[in-house]
């Protein structure tokens, strides 16, 4: 049978203020205490409901719900995968999750980072994003025009043979082509079509016309037209002409 509880026994020992009992042991040790001194095992940090919601809701993108956990590597996935948009997808769903999970449950199953560690990585991972995002703004048109310049550079490059031929036509006969059945057989390059997406026609008195095709993105459909200039007795060329934005020129082929 159970023993009937004695009426007369002496109350338990009250607990000091500001200390609480270990969790291994059940010795009376401070509330701050990270390691009880008695056992040696360390203390869980209570997990506050509101701030794992917040931060799931907010950082959860940037893991910086998993670093409230103590969940380091797997904050650092979601840190470095952020721009894929996957971390912030899960954290929708664990911030759902949360939500209907209870303070007790949450606190057996995880135990809070110490908050300076949560607030500094937080802090760090918002300014690598940033300064990743300024990086990228500017990094990304710069390399486009990069690419675009070295299209129109091929391009360009594609017109010698051209105007070779163009040239060796005027000095044989002192005049200059309307076309390319004006030219020698074995002057006419083999290939109409340029280089790095761009074809090439010759219209009448010799000039020469480049047209980026549909390959080149944004400069699809852009010219550049390779003027002859006999005036002073030798061939000069002028390449200023045509739809071609500026910027992608190369500065023999930007108008003054």
């Amino acid at each position: 049978m159970t023993q009937a509880a004695n009426p007369y026994a002496a109350p338990a020992a009250q607990l000091t203020s500001g200390n609480k009992l270990c969790e291994s042991c059940g010795a009376e040790i401070l509330v701050k205490a990270e390691i009880c001194p008695k056992c040696g095992v360390r203390q869980r940090r209570p997990v506050s409901k509101a701030v794992l919601l917040l931060l799931t809701f907010f950082t959860g993108g940037l893991g910086g719900h998993k670093f409230y956990l103590g969940k380091h590597w797997q904050g650092l996935l979601y840190l470095l995968f952020f721009w894929t948009y996957i971390p912030a997808l899960v954290a929708l769903v664990e911030f759902v999750i949360y939500i209907f999970t209870s303070s007790e449950r949450l606190n057996e199953k995880y135990s809070a980072a110490p908050a300076g560690v949560v607030i500094a990585i937080v802090v760090v991972a918002f300014v690598g994003v940033v300064m990743i995002g300024i990086l990228a703004a500017v990094a990304i048109p710069a390399y486009q025009d990069y690419v675009q310049r070295a299209r129109v550079a091929g391009a360009i490059a594609s017109v010698a043979p051209w105007r070779q031929a163009i040239e060796m036509h005027y000095f044989d006969t002192r005049k200059l082509p309307a076309g390319a059945a004006d030219l020698r057989k074995d002057a006419v390059p083999g290939e109409a079509g340029g280089r790095q997406g761009s074809s090439v026609s010759l219209g009448p008195n010799g000039v020469l016309t480049v047209t980026m095709s549909s390959q080149s993105g944004a400069l699809a459909g852009k010219t550049i037209v390779f003027q002859p200039d006999v005036a002073s007795g030798a061939m000069r060329w002028d390449c200023t002409a045509g739809t071609l934005e500026r910027r992608y020129r190369p500065a023999s082929c930007r108008a003054q």
